[in-house]
């Protein structure tokens, strides 16, 4: 049986990001690190099936580990890939007030562009109001009565990022087991005895990255139903009219209400050139339901045409979905990033609901977890 000092369940953009953090910092007396991963390669679920835009975090609750992780982990990100030659679209995003919404008096969706005001301000994060003039300017064939300008987010190549992450990892000595999913967690002499489909692994410190399944995983390790993740599917189509889809630069959101559990079906260009649309949110109970039971083009149609109504819904065909992990709570605000040290002795520690701007907050999250006292004792940095 193989003996790990570090077992990180999930090899989405969290846990190569964690895994490449925690064996930097133990360097130059390196400790045996293992990452399981279900799928045969890294980013398969969510880190990878996103619009990968780079947030700020003002979308989120002041001062909520959502907020700090993803304002500070989206400057990461993008200093990141510039240094490693990651896919980067650097061109800011506009979130707009529909000339619609307005005829029709709905103004408290003004009133969120002054609550985001709000928390750039409380974060430092730069930001623009903009004019009808001034939306045009950046985007001719947007249509708005005002909007509300970040310039310094930014679209990443989702995929391309864990990968490099990945790599990263295994450079320093990180191993990864793929196509290697998580049966049993045992507590054995101050150890888990870790049971995949393919080998038992003791471990003495297991932390949970496991995206749609941490719930199942941390089960498995506290003998109890602690959480509970709800699976939110996202869907985008493409612009497949090249005319159409060529004629919008960045990342248009539309204005939501206070409430508002995501950010809305939004024009998503990639830095590979392509548009797409989405992403919606539809319950599904299958954690590995992407495909089945389609939203039909029309709404993403209906959605975006108040912004861009040159846009129809002969010009749009399916493309992917997402599903996210959206932790289920008692309260009706948004949920927020939950890590949780679950237990000491042997140390377990459960990241639940890791879902956006999960992506954005990665690196800061990983360094968030290393930093954790317990993680601290146990693996003083080098």
């Amino acid at each position: 049986m193989n003996t790990y000092d570090v077992c990180i369940v999930g090899a989405g953009v969290v846990g190569c990001a964690i895994a490449r953090e925690l064996m930097g910092r133990c360097r130059p007396a390196p400790i045996r690190l293992l990452v399981l991963e279900q799928h045969a390669r890294p980013g398969e679920e969510t880190s990878g099936r996103n619009s990968g835009v780079l947030h700020s975090g003002i979308h989120e609750a002041p001062f909520s580990l959502k907020a700090r992780l993803a304002h500070e982990g989206c400057r990461s990100a993008a200093a990141y890939a510039l240094e490693r030659g990651i896919p980067l679209l650097r061109t800011g995003m506009l979130i707009v007030v529909s000339k619609e919404d307005i005829r029709r008096g709905l103004w408290r969706e003004v009133a969120m562009l002054r609550r985001l005001w709000v928390n750039a301000w409380r974060t430092n994060t730069r930001v623009r109001f903009m004019t009808p003039s001034a939306v045009r300017e950046w985007e001719p064939q947007v249509r708005a009565s005002c909007g509300l300008a970040i310039p310094d987010v930014s679209v990443i190549d989702s995929q391309a990022f864990v990968q490099s992450l990945r790599t990263d990892a295994e450079v320093t000595g990180v191993e990864f087991a793929f196509d290697h999913r998580v049966l049993a967690v045992e507590e054995a002499g101050g150890s888990y005895l870790v049971s995949t489909d393919h080998q038992t692994i003791r471990v003495a410190c297991l932390i949970n990255a496991a995206g749609l399944y941490a719930d199942e995983i941390a089960s498995l390790a506290l003998r109890h139903h602690k959480y509970t993740i709800r699976p939110l599917r996202g869907e985008y189509y493409e612009v497949m009219t090249s005319e159409k889809a060529c004629r919008v630069g960045r990342p248009v959101y539309p204005a939501l209400p206070p409430g508002a559990t995501g950010k809305g079906i939004h024009l998503s260009p990639r830095p590979n050139g392509r548009l797409y649309i989405g992403p919606n949110e539809v319950a599904v109970q299958d954690k590995a339901n992407y495909t089945s039971n389609k939203t039909p083009p029309s709404l993403f149609a209906e959605a975006v045409q108040q912004f861009l109504p040159a846009l129809d819904e002969r010009d749009l065909s399916w493309a992917y979905s997402g599903i996210r992990p959206r932790v289920e709570t008692t309260s009706r605000s948004k949920s927020d990033f939950i890590v949780s040290v679950d237990r000491e002795d042997p140390l377990l520690v459960d990241l639940i609901g890791i879902e956006s701007p999960g992506l954005s907050a990665a690196m800061a999250l990983a360094r968030h977890v290393c930093d954790l006292p317990s993680l601290q004792k146990r693996f003083p940095s080098g």
